[in-house]
């Protein structure tokens, strides 16, 4: 405990930046850091270096026989293959931005294309990515120790979480949200080393521990706010900045592996585990990179102009849902500008509390509606967080089923709220405008 009172007051001056929004001043984005944005530019250098440029068409490759190998590819999914691929590199380039064990960084990745500070930013979508998240990987090595400090703000997300990860991406432990103890003005500080403190704010640093995944999830866009979060190595030491060139020459080597292409490969089968158009019962994670205390589900899809996914989905007691429609590749394509993904506070519940949506390539004058974004072929992910400590007597559930849309009102709940043109076109404006803060300066 004393050691570990140590490390917290030698950080004490990187703990009030930290609390303080991060290195950008007169910036109220939490997501707007001097060390994000610095990672952003390094990772758009690394991935025009010709060698990693080079490297992506191994990547292609793999994608392409896994996808070939199982559910088919159509001419469709062809054509968003190439943007996939682009923002999957991005990821790893931003990854590898995010600086080593030695000299870690808080950068977020997994999300849209952006514009801010003077810099178009690519998307770093891959494997499922959620918008209603923000993803941040920190580098940690267990033989140092590191703080990391933040804020949780007024209106915080509805579910967040720090996860220990192996270098396999597998779960070693997790700190959710509701186990952290922030100060009155929402600060926190979390100590994570090797030593174990009986504490609380800590993350022990077992063996094979490398890096810390940290998730917020927000359910409520232009009103919820993600964590402020900061990270030091204790006691820090000077380093070298890393170089595109260096970081290039990594990234390119690391495409050519098998392990670049594992994720998709892994997620794609999963997918197509059973056939398209159906659903298993949704499984607790903690495997493959998957949140340990979220339940979720995986499924393809594969519909007609005429036809859409009716999906009945049960909270089962969660705090937060999600119903996302995904392209081939298995990241989403424009949903800003789309219903493509829908939480269970921008939807319509039943009047038991249930949810009812309709998913398809074509307007169903439904306003739950999962737009595919003119996709005929993809994936699902729904998902459930926040589940209750102790179990609902029902649990997360949900069911779908191919049906007409000409046919859609009777099979439909008789108290589903439908939109006109006009209405859907409201709907999607306050979208776009909830999201709009995210990237704002």
């Amino acid at each position: 405990m004393f050691n570990r009172r140590l490390i917290a007051l030698a950080a004490f001056p990187f703990i009030l930046e930290a609390c303080g929004g991060g290195s950008i001043s007169d910036s109220p984005n939490p997501l707007a850091t001097s060390d994000q944005l610095a990672a952003e530019k390094l990772a758009i250098a690394v991935v025009e270096e010709p060698a990693v440029v080079a490297a992506k068409a191994t990547l292609k490759a793999n994608w392409l026989a896994a996808a070939r190998a199982t559910g088919g590819v159509s001419d469709e999914a062809l054509t968003n293959l190439d943007e996939a691929v682009d923002e999957s590199v991005f990821a790893f380039a931003l990854s590898l931005a995010s600086g080593d064990a030695n000299d870690p960084k808080v950068v977020s990745f997994l999300a849209a294309p952006h514009n801010w500070y003077g810099m178009n930013v690519p998307g770093s979508r891959t494997t499922f990515d959620n918008p209603d998240t923000i993803y941040r990987k920190i580098p940690v090595d267990p033989a140092l120790s590191y703080v990391l400090a933040g804020t949780v703000h007024a209106q915080k997300p509805v579910d967040f979480n720090f996860s220990l990860y192996s270098s396999t991406s597998a779960t070693l432990s997790n700190l959710a949200g509701d186990q952290l103890a922030p100060q009155a003005d929402g600060s926190f500080v979390i100590n994570a080393s090797s030593l174990s403190s009986g504490g609380s704010n800590q993350i022990q640093l077992v063996s094979e521990a490398a890096s810390i995944f940290v998730r917020d999830t927000i359910n409520e866009w232009g009103v919820q706010q993600f964590n402020s979060l900061a990270i030091k190595r204790t006691p820090s030491v000077s380093t070298q900045p890393q170089t595109a060139d260096a970081l290039a020459t990594t990234l390119a080597a690391t495409l050519q592996t098998p392990a670049a292409a594992a994720p998709f490969i892994a997620y794609n089968a999963l997918g197509y585990a059973q056939p398209v158009n159906t659903l298993p019962a949704p499984s607790l994670g903690g495997t493959g990179g998957r949140l340990a205390n979220q339940a979720a589900s995986y499924a393809a899809f594969q519909l007609a102009d005429d036809e859409a996914l009716v999906l009945n989905v049960n909270l089962g007691g969660a705090k937060y849902f999600i119903a996302p429609a995904y392209g081939r590749w298995t990241i989403t394509t424009d949903y800003i500008n789309h219903t493509q993904t829908l939480n269970n506070a921008q939807a319509v519940p039943n009047p038991d509390g249930t949810y009812t949506f309709v998913i398809s390539p074509k307007d169903p004058s439904v306003y739950n509606w999962v737009d595919t974004a003119g996709l005929h072929q993809g994936f699902l992910n729904p998902r459930w967080q926040g589940l209750p400590t102790t179990p609902a007597s029902v649990g997360p559930s949900a069911t779908v089923k191919v049906v007409k849309l000409g046919d859609l009102q009777t099979v439909l709940p008789t108290t589903t709220k439908y939109v006109t043109a006009t209405e859907r076109q409201a709907q999607l404006a306050a979208r776009a405008a909830s999201y709009a803060s995210r990237y704002a300066p």
